[in-house]
């Protein structure tokens, strides 16, 4: 009597790929979500709720930083991968190439301090609609935000004024 076996143990391309997609993102997230939660390990719940409520500088800086996470992409890191304060926002290069063949992946973050280059309407249509008017989309992984008006108006506040 003969045996059949019904998975071959290599891996397939789609699952490679599937594979890939994963380590890519760990890369990304898991450092990520490690700095977030060292920031913040002390802070009170409360801040959360005086962000929302104060200035649209103020509810920008907590956007950009806590929510959107602009800050992850956007900012140059120490040889430990901490962002430098000194770097928030002034553009990095993306720590990953893409995990899809042939798929095209941004190598550098831009500079956000100070919106060089940018009008207040590109970033809120950017930041709403995915593209930034008669300009090109931003290439992956920069993902196509949807926000609200007034949450994406708070941001462009807030990268104006660093």
């Amino acid at each position: 009597m003969r045996m059949s076996t019904t998975a071959d143990s290599r891996p397939t391309p789609t699952r490679f790929r599937y594979r890939t997609a994963i380590i890519a993102a760990s890369v990304v997230l898991i450092p990520a979500l490690i700095g977030a939660a060292r920031r913040n390990s002390g802070e009170p719940v409360q801040q959360t709720a005086a962000a929302e409520s104060s200035s649209p500088v103020a509810r920008g800086e907590y956007l950009a930083n806590r929510v959107a996470m602009c800050v992850q992409c956007h900012s140059g890191r120490d040889a430990n991968g901490n962002i430098l304060e000194s770097e928030k926002f002034k553009g990095a290069s993306i720590p990953m190439r893409s995990p899809y063949p042939n798929k095209e992946w941004a190598v550098r973050a831009p500079a956000l301090a100070g919106l060089p280059g940018f009008t207040d309407l590109q970033i809120v249509t950017l930041l709403t609609e995915g593209h930034a008017g008669e300009r090109p989309a931003p290439r992956a992984p920069m993902p196509p935000f949807r926000m609200n008006k007034a949450d994406a108006e708070a941001i462009a506040a807030y990268l104006r004024s660093r």
